[in-house]
């Protein structure tokens, strides 16, 4: 079976190969150098392709199925990648700077060093994605899913539209489960306020999840499904002059320097066993 690649728009043939299937027909373009930018490859099936270092700036990648494709330092300026699945490919430092990746699965994807800025990833999933050293510079992210994505050392300078899941404000109440006794990570809490021990320097890094030092706390429902084994759990509220980190690629918890501890319950039988803690 004879396949062919052509350019958008033009139509232009820009490589063609007897081949069993359309992938082997991409990888062997990429391996020959085959000018590839601007390639109409709507649709394609391309799941676990090779097409590391390929010039694919401009092409249509639109619904193209890209799940654990090597696209590591591949060049996709400007490239429309919207609706495909890249679900665990590999985008370690690939160019897609200006790329539409609206509505793209990006579920677990490596995006070590990938230049993103001015790409559109509104609505897309980026859950799980590593996003470490990205540059995510003027990016739209509006509806965009980071939850659990690593942004450790993002740039995110001028990204539009990030909204924090939570809406973390000084003075809501939200819920913490403990270890018996009341203990939290060698910390033995109390009723009342909790604070950081001194020289402890409060973890304020909106791009990392789990920053520590910090007190982290969520919803009853979020402590309940993660932490079921954590006997007590208590309501907490943050005070007044707390510093608070939420960060935007939250799993559903955020952390402050300080809580106050309102009431203990046993998660167990339910009853409230705050004046054990006073």
């Amino acid at each position: 079976m004879l396949f062919e690649i052509k350019r958008r728009f033009s139509g232009e043939v820009v490589f063609k190969l007897e081949t069993e299937s359309f992938r082997l027909c991409v990888e062997a373009a990429i391996k020959s150098e085959a000018d590839l930018s601007r390639a109409y490859l709507y649709d394609a099936y391309l799941s676990g392709a090779d097409l590391s270092g390929a010039n694919l700036s401009g092409a249509d990648l639109s619904r193209a199925y890209l799940y654990d494709a090597d696209l590591s330092g591949a060049y996709l300026y400007d490239a429309d990648l919207s609706g495909a699945d890249l679900s665990g490919a590999d985008l370690s430092g690939a160019y897609l700077s200006g790329a539409c990746l609206s509505g793209a699965n990006l579920y677990g994807a490596y995006l070590y060093d990938a230049d993103l800025s001015g790409a559109d990833l509104s609505g897309a999933n980026l859950s799980g994605a590593c996003l470490y050293d990205a540059d995510l510079s003027g990016a739209n992210l509006s509806r965009a899913n980071l939850s659990r994505a690593n942004l450790s050392g993002a740039c995110l300078y001028d990204a539009r539209n990030m909204v924090k899941t939570m809406g973390v404000e000084i003075g809501n109440y939200y819920w913490k489960r403990f270890e018996e006794g009341l203990n939290n990570n060698d910390y033995q809490f109390k009723v009342g306020i909790n604070k950081l021990r001194d020289k402890e320097v409060f973890a304020d890094d909106e791009r990392q999840t789990c920053s520590s030092p910090g007190f982290h706390f969520a919803s009853r429902s979020w402590c309940a499904i993660n932490y079921p084994d954590r006997p007590l759990e208590a309501k907490i509220r943050i005070p007044e002059g707390a510093k608070i980190n939420e960060p935007w690629t939250t799993d559903g918890k955020a952390s402050a320097d300080m809580i106050e501890i309102i009431q203990v319950f046993d998660v167990k039988t339910g009853k409230d066993v705050t004046e054990q803690y006073r």
